[in-house]
């Protein structure tokens, strides 16, 4: 694994430049007793590396605790807070569909539906577009299927060129190394604290990928970006912590 290391600066704390030219100063030495050689620096400390099997070696990506997505839980260990409710103007599906349903779940995702251009190869910035609806999920388990029914209350025909952006809080009870492992068909892309950690991106079919990742006791945030253009649909987002089993990946990692 990689690791990553996030660094803050608050303002009016920067360092005066007096202070440090007297760092960067010369020293002198006078009278005739010789110049003692200074002591080499200490080694650097090795990089963190992951448990994960298959990992050995590797740097870490080591996540802490960043900016929360809107209606994330702001303590450590809390319960996370309902998907935030969609703006006004935004359509919500109605009923249910292959990849979500109408009403949030305290534990769930909430999913921003996008339209996008026929033929697209990749995903498209959808942090930056304004959805053209919204509906939630309790997990991410879309097997291979014929996408049928399109999304009622939002676009009911449209099978095929959408995006979607899942968003969640993700509660994590235990400091660990993780491994998160998507399906899709076509594109996707898992970001924890905006930190991608599995790009399957790109129109294909049916593909997996996996990422680790060592997540810090905490909240954080975490996103899975997924388009469809034609045939079937897939999205499975599978987690471990390292010494456990694989499954579907809840939004509270115990």
């Amino acid at each position: 694994m990689r690791k990553l290391s996030f660094h803050v600066a608050f303002a009016g704390y920067a360092l005066p430049v007096a202070a440090v030219l007297l760092t960067a100063g010369c020293s002198f030495h006078m009278g005739t007793d010789p110049v003692q050689p200074s002591a080499p620096p200490p080694a650097a400390a090795p990089p963190k590396t992951s448990g994960t099997p298959g990992n050995a070696g590797k740097p870490a990506i080591v996540l802490g605790r960043v900016k929360l997505p809107p209606g994330a839980a702001s303590a450590p260990g809390a319960t996370p807070a309902t998907p935030a409710t969609p703006a006004a103007g935004i359509p919500v599906l109605i009923g249910t569909n292959v990849f979500g349903q109408a009403t949030p779940e305290v534990t769930g995702w909430k999913g921003s539906y996008f339209v996008i251009p026929a033929a697209s190869q990749k995903l498209p910035a959808l942090a930056t577009m304004t959805p053209n609806g919204v509906l939630f999920a309790k997990e991410l388990n879309v097997s291979a299927k014929a996408m049928t029914g399109g999304f009622p209350g939002i676009d009911a025909t449209r099978n095929e060129n959408f995006a979607i952006r899942w968003e969640a809080p993700l509660i994590v009870d235990t400091e660990a190394d993780y491994t998160f492992r998507i399906v899709s068909d076509d594109g996707s892309v898992v970001a924890i604290d905006s930190t991608p950690i599995v790009d399957n991106d790109g129109a294909h079919a049916v593909q997996e990928k996996s990422g680790p990742v060592h997540l810090v006791k905490g909240t954080h945030g975490i996103t899975v970006d997924y388009f469809q253009t034609t045939g079937t649909v897939a999205l499975q987002l599978f987690c471990k912590k390292a010494g456990g089993t694989e499954t579907i990946c809840p939004t509270h990692l115990l």
